[in-house]
């Protein structure tokens, strides 16, 4: 089962393990992680598994959530290792090894380039 690593300074606060249910994040109290920073908005963000990959989401924050040090604008994928900035707390994304397709598949998200298609079967009715 894939987790959430919650650090502060880079230290350990604590783990929360991710299943098929949404993980909210933010100052507010009824947040399944509860974040007490001025820089965290009361909701401030999602993890969510959506088919194979987990995805961290935006929720309207003022500063902004990052992976990875980069400013997301809506919502990303996240793999193994990433890590999630939100205030001055991270959050490191740990995959397990059932988190992962099999290894035969791939995703666009994995594609970095062009992809050509073949044509020929376009526009034919099955």
């Amino acid at each position: 089962m894939a987790k959430l690593i919650v650090m502060f300074k880079e230290q350990t606060i604590r783990e929360v393990h991710l299943g098929n249910e949404t993980l909210k994040i933010g100052r507010d109290s009824s947040n399944h992680i509860h974040l007490e920073n001025p820089a965290v908005s009361r909701f401030h963000a999602e993890v969510y598994r959506q088919g194979y990959p987990f995805f961290v989401e935006d929720k309207g924050s003022t500063n902004g959530v990052y992976v990875n040090d980069m400013l997301i604008n809506w919502k990303v994928g996240i793999k193994d290792g990433d890590r999630i900035t939100i205030g001055k707390h991270t959050l490191v994304f740990k995959a397990e090894s059932t988190d992962h397709p099999d290894k035969h598949q791939v995703s666009l998200a994995d594609i970095d380039g062009t992809i050509a298609m073949d044509g020929s079967k376009a526009g034919r009715k099955r």
